[in-house]
């Protein structure tokens, strides 16, 4: 029907322009030549157009999704321990701090804790002031990082807090960040399972519909989320929570295929 259409235009077109050419009067020729061309080309977009909205959609688009339940494989603890000296007493606290880290360490070797998982960092001090900005004294800050396979260990380390308590050490913070090595064997995994979602959905609707699906013409991976079991929470830029043990990791995958 296309071609038929197209011909009866090319007879128009060259009508109009025989018209112009061979006509007696070329003002009144050329005039109603133009008016002519600018119909026949005016009305040959509108056709293009219609037939494009009347034909069948040639591509289907799809989103697959897939989400896993995994256990982290490796924990990192991060504390920081600090103690307070009054305005003369900064060298006796970073003695203090020293035999304080001294302890701790020990006290990790005793627990089983290989002294490569230990990382110390150097201490930190600043001044504190009261109200008036009268100096009153130093803050002195250690942080220390604990880097383990032993989940269960330091889990039980970190939540028993005798050690600090008998050194009237103030623990500013203690938290455990909880990760997983094989996670990009992981994404690998989610990505084919994404894929194969998106693959059946896509044959479903286009059983459906009575067409059939043809090659997959462009696939593209949205951004992981990683959360803690069962929650609802996403991020446009991905998300990794590292305060749980237990995660769920999850994906979609926009595909676009062909139809037949």
């Amino acid at each position: 029907m296309f071609t038929v259409l197209l011909v009866l235009i090319c007879i128009a077109i060259a009508l109009c322009l025989g018209w112009i050419i061979f006509a007696k009067d070329k003002a009144i020729s050329r005039t109603w030549g133009i008016v002519g061309l600018s119909f026949v080309i005016g009305l040959t977009v509108f056709g293009y157009f219609f037939m494009q909205s009347r034909q069948a959609p040639t591509s289907l688009r799809v989103v697959g999704y897939a989400s896993k339940l995994f256990e982290s494989d490796i924990v990192k603890w991060n504390l920081t321990m600090q103690r307070n000296v009054s305005n003369d007493g900064l060298k006796d606290g970073y003695n203090k701090m020293s035999a304080d880290v001294n302890a701790f360490k020990k006290y990790l070797l005793e627990q089983g804790i290989p002294e490569k998982d230990i990382s110390i960092q150097p201490t930190n001090s600043y001044q504190t002031n009261d109200n008036y900005g009268n100096p009153t004294g130093y803050c002195l800050n250690q942080r220390i990082f604990v880097v383990s396979t032993d989940i269960d260990k330091i889990e039980k380390l970190s939540l028993n807090p005798d050690f600090f308590a008998e050194r009237g050490i103030l623990l500013q913070n203690s938290n455990l960040a909880y990760l997983y090595t094989k996670l990009p064997d992981l994404k690998k995994q989610l990505l084919s399972e994404a894929t194969k979602d998106a693959v059946a959905r896509a044959e479903e609707i286009s059983g459906s519909g009575n067409t059939k699906l043809g090659k997959l013409r462009e696939a593209r991976a949205g951004v992981f989320q990683i959360t803690e079991p069962y929650s609802t929470e996403v991020s446009d830029y991905g998300f990794y929570n590292t305060s749980t043990r237990s995660k769920s990791i999850s994906v979609t995958l926009t595909a676009i295929f062909k139809l037949k």
